[in-house]
């Protein structure tokens, strides 16, 4: 960054909305100026105190009356950043729009410390991609429409554009549900990317261009895709298809034709034949497909799980929906491992996000 007190460039700026006529620090981004009030910054972040403090009265003939400070910010992050210093973030449905918001907020609020600001972002993220399996489910839940439809992409931004800003922050808490979120797409709509993050002073009337992961991060994304499809078959069949009847089951005597083994082949095979959630759009999750398993037994207007709720009994039941509770409690904690971002997998250069035009 560096100061001007050269009165030249006034004509090649662009003034933005954010322009006060009684601010006294102009901030230039790009071809954009910003006239600000230097102890609103100063009040909030010290290193645009100490930027301040160099000021001397004789460049006040640089821009518009007032010092100007040079930033390398994009105009769009620094946009959001004042307008947050300024007006406070609030967030309204639908989320996903104030992703730009957040992202340029963040970013700035990282780099000026500016600590409520920071947190309040970080608040909010963490929320669309939670670090506990609890967070998730509920994120899960507000994702349905009032009729029940599973629709994501209208509750929280697209993970991509997660994964791109969480890397470039070193966000790490961000990336396992993230990257479990992006796995569930079909392959061919991972690799696809989405569109990047539209400007809103550069460009407001141009596309964006599409956001795609790079070679090798998407390779981790497949793994963890992989390895998630693998945990499900193998914990279905470890703990369905080969199920034994619970030490306290009150059929335990009747051996010729067991209704809890029934009820456990009849879960078995309706499971198998949804598995990955395909048949409600979410291919690929297999915390979704353990907890419609549990459904099965638990909800009422479950039709296809009416029969196995009359065969199993009681303690057959309580063993069944706790060894799929445990079931999703290890998955989740498996993420981690499931796309290379344990603690020793986190070396600098690991990975990183490439735009492509449309």
């Amino acid at each position: 960054m560096t100061i001007s007190n050269t009165s030249t460039k006034t004509t090649t700026l662009t003034r933005s909305d954010i322009w006060f006529n009684d601010g006294n620090i102009i901030l230039v981004a790009g071809s954009f100026a910003f006239k600000v009030h230097g102890g609103q910054l100063q009040r909030h972040s010290e290193v645009f105190e100490g930027m301040f403090d160099i000021l001397q009265p004789s460049e006040q003939d640089a821009v518009d009356g007032c010092p100007s400070v040079e930033l390398s910010d994009s105009p769009d992050d620094l946009y959001h950043f004042l307008c947050a210093l300024y007006d406070g973030l609030h967030f309204s449905a639908p989320r996903p729009v104030h992703f730009p918001r957040i992202a340029g907020s963040l970013r700035l609020s990282t780099k000026y410390i500016v600590p409520h600001l920071r947190q309040q972002c970080l608040e909010r993220l963490t929320l669309d991609w939670p670090c506990t399996l609890e967070g998730w489910d509920a994120r899960e839940l507000e994702a349905l429409t009032s009729k029940g439809v599973y629709s994501p992409r209208q509750y929280s931004p697209h993970p991509v554009l997660i994964i791109e800003l969480a890397i470039e922050l070193a966000l790490d808490h961000l990336l396992p549900s993230a990257f479990y979120d992006l796995s569930r797409y079909a392959p061919t709509k991972i690799m696809y990317g989405t569109p990047g993050i539209k400007s809103a002073l550069v460009s407001p009337n141009k596309e964006p261009r599409y956001v795609c992961l790079s070679n090798q991060l998407l390779t981790r994304t497949f793994q963890g895709r992989e390895s998630a499809q693998r945990f499900l078959i193998n914990f279905l069949v470890s703990h369905v298809g080969t199920r034994k009847p619970s030490a306290n089951c009150l059929f335990r005597r009747n051996c010729p034709s067991h209704p809890c083994i029934q009820a456990f082949r009849e879960i078995y095979l309706n499971m198998f034949r949804c598995i990955g959630g395909i048949d409600s759009g979410r291919d690929g999750d297999p915390l979704f497909s353990l907890a419609q398993g549990m459904e099965l037994l638990t909800r009422p207007d479950r039709t296809e799980g009416e029969r196995a709720r009359a065969l199993m009994c009681g303690p057959c039941k309580v063993d069944f929906l706790d060894d799929f509770a445990r079931g999703r409690e290890t998955a989740w904690m498996h993420l981690p491992a499931w796309f290379g971002l344990e603690e020793e997998s986190r070396q600098e250069g690991w990975g990183g996000n490439s735009e492509m035009d449309e």
